[in-house]
């Protein structure tokens, strides 16, 4: 167990452990969430304050967004949104189990969300992204995409990018 860099004051690296680490007491309790540290970085760079609105834009499974509440110190509202009604299962339960009780969980499709609700004073956007990040991990991605996913993906993206845009406050 390390502190992941210098760049984290939260951040632990388990090299190994002689029980799931997803099923500890501290786990179920709440004392932590799994995640890589590339996950942490975009909430940092976000750099949400307390009482700020806080949009996730695609927020499942939860993580950043936990994440966010935290910085937040459970202040202010935090809503997280998911395209996806079954993965907002997920978010709720990482939520509850960590604490969380500045966020509301809501399934719009992110595209059409300044539709729905606007004024944030900041917008998070981890976007639906084509997978090929992990080709050296799992070479069976190389296979299953051609042009047209990669296309696809890009232009859902740009949408989502645009109505994070859209979904600010003008002061932001």
């Amino acid at each position: 167990l390390d502190p992941i860099g210098k760049w984290s004051k939260v951040g632990l690296v388990i090299y190994d452990s002689s029980v799931p680490i997803g099923a500890t007491p501290e786990y179920l309790a709440g004392h932590y969430m799994l995640q890589g540290g590339s996950s942490m970085l975009p909430c940092m760079a976000l750099a949400p304050q307390q009482k700020e609105s806080v949009l996730d834009l695609c927020a499942a499974p939860g993580g950043k967004t936990s994440y966010l509440g935290a910085l937040m110190r459970n202040t202010g509202f935090l809503l997280a949104n998911d395209a996806k009604r079954d993965r907002c299962r997920a978010v709720v339960g990482n939520l509850h189990r960590l604490g969380v009780t500045n966020t509301t969980v809501c399934n719009y499709d992110g595209r059409a969300f300044p539709k729905v609700m606007g004024g944030f004073d900041r917008v998070l956007v981890d976007a639906p992204c084509s997978g090929t990040g992990v080709i050296s991990k799992d070479p069976a991605v190389k296979l299953s995409k051609d042009g047209k996913d990669i296309q696809r993906c890009s232009h859902i993206q740009r949408e989502l990018l645009i109505a994070a845009i859209d979904s600010c406050n003008a002061k932001s």
